[in-house]
């Protein structure tokens, strides 16, 4: 049976045909995603006047890495919220400064020092044993949930299935250490013992471990790019060009050491691996607004005061809530696990009037007010399943705690620009900001207690109004 084409995927369409991307493009997409062409063809108001198998899914190509910046654009290109893209048609290069904090990093590091070896290098014949004289630490092989995690992050922000990866290494450099001019890709014999069956390698994820005192430089010959090391900064690249054909343009070297060390992790993909390379969600390419995704604040006095005695005077007022897609249950039964008191709505629209501002500042954009729900009190027991809000209308957020009866604190587990998950806690009074749509969030664990109210209000920017 095809899928049914669900509010979030017409949003979707509707933004992509409104920016004037590829119909036939979104056709495949969606024809890839298992919806009938019948759907299609009613959603868009299209039907593509060529052979559909000849029409290219840049989101599912496997050989090139040829795709789209998210939601269909002009422009191939990978989106990674805060990073910056090297402005040049020589090669896909990005930085992006604190992708590990500098407590991950020392811990990085220690893993790295605990299980060196020799690093080698693929080439043909013999290779000048000064080449590359830097030590490697198997890192992907450390049964370590550090790693694990940063190797989920690295995949989950390029948005590539980790099938198509390869373990992340550590490198160790002490002075004098080098790695002279080479590329990532592999040629040759090389490619026929490394690449034949995974495949050439794509991106580059690269992430300094530390600020090296002096020396240990990143050199890109042909893109006339230095980078200094910095304390979890990574640099990412594709040494493909968009056909799939090899990229010179990346050749690159690593400076010897000359005061102090250097650590780096590397993590490398490759062009063949189980299912669709590229899979993120439409939601993911919803630009980012602020760095982090989200920030704790405290709620008005005055209004937080006149929301505690609405909610104290209609406790019997409530009613169950269906919350479509099951996404608020009792674990151990499957029942409904909350319950909803209504807002009027002139307390509906104050609340949004005192958020507005606040969110504005934070978001640096224009917001305009969506909906304000009414105040939800979960159950005994109750989980909120992770997910990303709506796509459009529910872009940036707040969710006020109004009260709670716990045994333990609930955390709301929430996921950052970075992909890091996050453990929030809420005391009544409290709100947090977050950008809903692009964020992973929910309370996947059960409440253990006997309620636990807030209220969630929503906006979106005016210019995707526009859009």
């Amino acid at each position: 049976m095809d899928k049914q084409i669900t509010q979030d995927w017409k949003d979707w369409i509707e933004l992509n045909i409104s920016r004037g991307c590829d119909k036939d493009g979104i056709y495949k997409i969606l024809i890839d995603e298992g919806f009938s062409s019948i759907d299609i063809e009613k959603e868009m108001g299209h039907v593509p006047d060529v052979d559909i198998a000849t029409i290219v899914n840049p989101l599912k190509t496997e050989q090139s890495t040829e795709f789209t910046e998210g939601v269909l654009s002009e422009h191939h290109s990978i989106y990674m919220p805060n990073a910056q893209k090297l402005d040049t048609e020589l090669a896909e290069f990005y930085t992006l400064d604190n992708f590990l904090n500098s407590e991950e990093c020392d811990q990085v590091t220690e893993l790295v020092k605990k299980k060196l070896r020799p690093s080698t290098v693929a080439a043909d014949g013999e290779v000048d044993e000064t080449y590359r004289t830097s030590r490697t630490c198997d890192l992907g092989e450390l049964t370590d949930p550090l790693i694990a995690d940063i190797d989920r992050r690295i995949c989950a922000l390029l948005g590539i299935h980790p099938s198509y990866s390869e373990i992340t290494q550590g490198q160790y450099y002490q002075p004098g250490e080098e790695f002279k001019v080479h590329t990532d890709f592999f040629e040759g014999p090389a490619f026929e013992e490394h690449a034949r069956e995974r495949g050439q390698r794509t991106f580059t994820f690269m992430v300094y471990l530390n600020d090296v005192e002096s020396g240990g430089e990143t050199e890109f010959i042909r893109l006339k790019q230095t980078i200094k090391p910095k304390k979890g900064m990574a640099i990412i690249w594709n040494s493909l060009n968009e056909d799939g054909s090899n990229n010179h343009n990346t050749l690159h070297q690593a400076y010897p050491v000359r005061t102090g060390v250097k650590s780096i992790i590397t993590k490398w993909f490759r062009t063949k691996g189980q299912g669709p390379m590229f899979i993120k969600e439409p939601n993911e390419y919803i630009p980012n607004y602020t760095q982090v995704g989200f920030k704790k604040a405290k709620l008005d006095d005055q209004l937080f005061k006149k929301i505690i005695n609405f909610y104290r005077s209609n406790q019997e007022n409530h009613k169950p809530e269906f919350v479509e897609g099951g996404f608020v249950e009792i674990e151990e039964t499957g029942e409904f696990g909350s319950d909803v008191i209504e807002l009027p709505d002139e307390l509906r629209k104050e609340i949004h009037n005192s958020l507005k501002p606040q969110l504005e500042t934070w978001s640096k954009t224009e917001l305009i007010p969506t909906f304000v729900y009414g105040i939800r009190v979960y159950k005994k027991g109750s989980v909120l399943i992770s997910h990303r809000d709506r796509l459009k209308t529910h872009i940036i957020s707040a969710i006020i705690n109004v009260d709670q009866v716990v045994d333990e604190d609930w955390p709301l587990i929430i996921e950052d620009n970075y992909y890091r998950k996050h453990h929030v806690f809420l005391n009544p009074g409290e709100v947090i900001f977050y950008e809903s749509a692009r964020l992973i969030h929910g309370r996947p664990l059960p409440l253990k207690g006997n309620k636990f109210a807030n209220i969630f209000c929503h906006f979106m920017p005016v210019n995707m109004e526009k859009d």
